[in-house]
């Protein structure tokens, strides 16, 4: 392995041979490890992307569509005949 820049992380190992075991760090999940090394970090509290009343004006565009049901029930009985 020859070249100009070395990189102890690389090495060649042959195709025939069994591929190494990794030694187990004794930790017993990644998150322990995260807050360990100073990567995990608690989330600060977010403000809702919509208030109240946006959502009721999205309900009142939306409409009231209850009677599907009744929908459904009518395009059956039409069916049938």
């Amino acid at each position: 392995m020859a070249s100009e820049h070395y990189n102890p992380s690389l090495r060649q190992v042959p195709r025939s041979a069994k591929a190494p075991i990794l030694p187990s760090s004794g930790e017993s999940s990644i998150l322990a490890w995260l807050e360990d090394i100073g990567r995990l970090r608690s989330r600060e509290p977010q403000e809702s992307l919509f208030d109240e009343a946006e959502n009721e004006e999205i309900s009142d565009l939306m409409g009231n569509d209850d009677n599907f049901e009744e929908e459904e029930d009518n395009d059956m009985a039409i069916e049938d005949d």
